[in-house]
């Protein structure tokens, strides 16, 4: 903007001179007797006003997240002693209470190793497979048996099943486990992820009497903290069979609601 109206000042000067000079027509000027020329000094030369420089490009600054991480879910504290002792008891009721599950067991006992998987479907259906290829399924109305994996089914005489049945889901046998199971014992090993699911694992000593031999046990349990179900546990104790001997147990417990048991013939 400066530097046009410096260029339009300047063009009206030169017109103005123009017009001066050109303005008298062809007479001839007078003499004029010249005065002395005085010091004149000259008038300082235009300078072109600069051209504003750009403003520099600010760009706009966003704030950065903080890298706090967020704090993790607080799961309630696991109980110890007594507490802890009726957890495990409540998850073994849990456990009965159960629609299915699915336990894998592993024995050794000496030299001796067996692996059985045994399937729940509640209220009253077993299916016992072992891994000499035999099978078993207990139900409330029948017991049927197989020797081999694709072997001919049997149907068992009596009502041996009914009474294997009704056991093995008898509450009372939490009950009895109160009655060996040494409370003062019961030591909270800590927290433990299995496949993915926060445990809380616990380890506790049981005596039992059968006849004139006591047979003495560690176990240890992993109980799933939001579902309260036994998932795993491990037990070493006296053999029974093979005296000075000991015996180790492993179960895994899976709770498969598409578990199904059916008499396989009639």
């Amino acid at each position: 903007m400066q530097t046009r109206l410096w260029k339009l000042t300047l063009l009206i000067v030169v017109v103005a001179l123009l017009a001066a000079c050109g303005g008298q027509g062809a007479q001839p000027a007078p003499k004029v007797t010249a005065a002395p020329a005085a010091a004149t000094t000259p008038a300082p030369a235009l300078t072109q006003a600069p051209e504003p420089t750009a403003a520099p490009k600010v760009e706009p600054t966003q704030p950065k997240p903080t890298d706090t991480p967020k704090p993790a879910p607080t799961q309630p504290p696991a109980p110890s002693g007594a507490d802890g002792a009726n957890l495990i008891f409540d998850a073994m009721r849990a456990q009965l209470a159960a629609k299915s599950f699915r336990m894998t067991m592993n024995t050794e006992d000496g030299d001796k190793k067996t692996t059985m998987t045994i399937e729940y479907v509640a209220p009253d259906r077993f299916h016992m497979i072992q891994a000499s290829g035999m099978e078993i399924i207990l139900l409330k109305d029948g017991m049927y048996q197989r020797s081999t994996k694709d072997g001919p089914w049997n149907k068992l005489p009596g009502s041996m099943g009914s009474n294997i049945v009704t056991s093995i889901l008898d509450p009372k046998n939490v009950e009895e486990l109160k009655n060996t199971m040494s409370v003062d014992k019961v030591k909270f090993l800590g927290p433990e992820l299995l496949d993915g699911k926060l445990m809380w694992v616990y380890q506790y000593d049981t005596t039992v009497k059968v006849g004139d031999t006591t047979i003495n046990s560690t176990a240890k349990v992993w109980i799933g903290v939001l579902d309260k179900l036994p998932y795993r546990s491990e037990s070493e104790s006296d053999s029974f069979v093979n005296k000075g001997s000991r015996t180790k147990t492993t179960n895994v417990y899976q709770y498969d609601p598409n578990i199904k048991i059916e008499a396989p013939v009639q």
